[in-house]
């Protein structure tokens, strides 16, 4: 079988068109602007606990809000007490203060929230933005194995 370069087969099935050689992030993409409306503040504010109970989780100083898609990366450094154990700091309000950052500052500053997820395996949050009607994959995720403090 010869296939021509730039020529893209497209299925058709119940009013949906998908191009061969389509990534699935693609694919999600679309299907998230169309089909998944903005988180209202309140769905934004029941989110709190899942985000919290991940950086619980993780325990990490750095972590990173990425969204590869459109080369945005951003590096949140939480700050900790020297004197506390580290897994005792985060039951201070800086584990708050983390969230509020990310959902009062960052997330509104890109475009409009539209879900808010953990990934499968856990080791991420995967979280949609809607941007001038196109939606994007933003990961937030422990960073500390990326630091190198000298």
């Amino acid at each position: 079988m010869i296939f021509q370069k730039n020529k893209k087969k497209k299925l058709k099935k119940k009013n949906s068109t998908v191009e061969m050689g389509t990534s699935l992030y693609e694919v999600n993409k679309g299907l998230v602007e169309k089909n998944v409306p903005d988180l209202t503040d309140e769905e934004m504010q029941n989110k709190k606990t899942l985000i919290i109970d991940f950086i619980n989780n993780t325990s990490n100083q750095y972590y990173m809000l990425l969204c590869n898609d459109k080369k945005d990366y951003t590096i949140f450094r939480r700050e900790t007490n020297e004197n506390k154990d580290f897994l005792d700091n985060l039951e201070t309000p800086d584990r708050d203060r983390l969230w509020n950052v990310l959902i009062d500052e960052c997330l509104p500053n890109r475009g409009r929230t539209k879900s808010i997820e953990l990934t499968e395996n856990q080791d991420a949050v995967e979280i949609w933005i809607s941007i001038e009607s196109e939606s994007y994959c933003y990961m937030f995720f422990p960073y500390d194995a990326a630091i190198i403090e000298c």
